[in-house]
């Protein structure tokens, strides 16, 4: 008579690595998305995301909701993950919303009696544009400047306007990196910054306003006409 023998008990990933796991995968696909190492389109199978990321399928899969719930990527059952494109008229919906969160979060701030630590923040990136520039590296501007929009939502005092700013500011990220050479060098981008900032300093509310609708005018007609010269369907 066979003994019977004791089931070896199955190993599992803590709640704790599972978090630490799914968050790296979540970065790094992001990452990938944002600096269009991943365009629109590209499609890849869970396997190869596991294999590349060095993990089990299970932190992968979470970190692939997140992405899709941000409107990143969609879930191809059996096929892994594709990134959602996005096409001239889904960019001009992006910065029209974007430009309307942007602008309220600039009202904010502009009012608010005590906005030193905002405006030190803003103006730090503001600061790093200006040496990017001086040493003509475009790629740290983009950084700056990428820092600089999520800092004005971030630092409204709305967690829901900032909330909602966040995700558009990530599906335009992709269109500003796309862009970023195909445009005139951004020193008159990066004077409008520091005007805003100055403007929010004072706080002068409509001079602030001004500074930034007139920024984000200029910033949809340089797009339009990047679209149009460039012949881009979608990216």
């Amino acid at each position: 008579m066979a003994v019977a023998t004791k089931a070896r008990p199955v190993e599992k990933t803590s709640d704790d690595a599972l978090t630490s796991l799914t968050g790296t995968a979540y970065e790094t696909i992001k990452h990938r998305i944002l600096q269009n190492a991943y365009p629109g389109g590209f499609q890849v199978l869970e396997d190869q995301l596991c294999e590349e990321l060095g993990m089990s399928r299970t932190p992968l899969r979470e970190a692939l909701v997140r992405l899709e719930h941000e409107g990143l990527v969609e879930i191809v059952p059996r096929r892994g993950m594709r990134v959602l494109p996005l096409n001239a008229a889904d960019i001009a919906d992006i910065f029209q919303v974007l430009s309307s969160l942007e602008l309220l979060a600039v009202r904010l701030l502009a009012a608010r009696k005590d906005n030193k630590v905002p405006v030190e923040r803003l103006q730090a990136e503001v600061t790093a544009m200006k040496k990017a520039l001086a040493a003509d590296d475009l790629d740290a501007w983009a950084s700056a400047d990428e820092r600089f929009h999520r800092a004005l939502v971030d630092e409204s005092g709305n967690p829901r306007l900032a909330g909602a700013a966040r995700t558009l500011l990530d599906q335009s990220q992709r269109f500003r990196i796309f862009t970023l050479r195909m445009r005139d060098r951004p020193t008159r981008s990066t004077r409008s910054h520091e005007a805003v900032v100055a403007a929010i300093r004072k706080g002068d509310v409509d001079k602030a306003l001004e500074e930034h609708s007139h920024h984000k005018v200029n910033w949809h007609v340089q797009m339009a006409d990047i679209l149009d010269k460039f012949g881009i369907r979608h990216i």
